[in-house]
């Protein structure tokens, strides 16, 4: 199964970045929108998981889940990859600033490399949400002319106090997102 490890959104977080969306889809008409119930933060794609490994998976992100507390983020900027130019995704930064979150994200890193020997992201973790992906450029303007037509900074913050597998079914109209198993943080 196709499969990624996140952070859900709450429901007042998510109606918030639907209306960006919104705002932003008359100005980038070349970007596929994320739908408002997929919003999440991605800790670490999987990729392909064999069904044999998810036991196995399931062990190690529970201990993943115990060495790390409940925190909170704040949801805040509209940007996009790369951060000038044409972007190639559009999203809204995460910002936590004990740390918690970077420690959260290794923790899941470091869990599914050792135990299931899922190669690390040699990129570095930027903590984000994906709001689009640009699928025509020549429609998508600069990220500078995206991040003016939503001018404030703060989407609202975000009780943290748990993070899910999910699997992730590829359709025409999108990825369509099923929760596979829930991790409470006991840290």
């Amino acid at each position: 199964m196709r499969s990624f490890v996140a952070v859900e959104l709450d429901e007042a977080c998510r109606e918030r970045l639907r209306a960006v969306i919104e705002r932003l889809k008359p100005v980038a008409g070349g970007v596929r929108w994320v739908r408002a119930e997929s919003l999440h933060l991605t800790l670490k794609f999987v990729g392909q998981l064999p069904e044999a490994d998810l036991p196995s998976a399931v062990e190690c992100l529970d201990e993943a889940a115990g060495s790390v507390g409940p925190f909170v983020m704040t949801a805040a900027g509209v940007s996009g990859f790369p951060a000038r130019g044409t972007p190639r995704v559009v999203h809204v930064g995460l910002h936590e600033p004990t740390g918690a979150l970077m420690a959260l994200q290794k923790a899941v890193e470091g869990a599914l490399a050792e135990h299931l020997h899922i190669p690390r992201e040699e990129r570095p973790f930027t903590a984000h949400v994906t709001l689009g992906r640009t699928k025509d450029s020549r429609r998508c303007p600069k990220v500078e002319a995206i991040a003016a037509v939503v001018p404030e900074q703060d989407f609202g913050r975000v009780s943290v106090d748990s993070f899910v597998l999910m699997r992730s079914d590829l359709r025409p109209d999108g990825a369509v997102y099923t929760l596979v198993h829930r991790f409470p943080l006991r840290g």
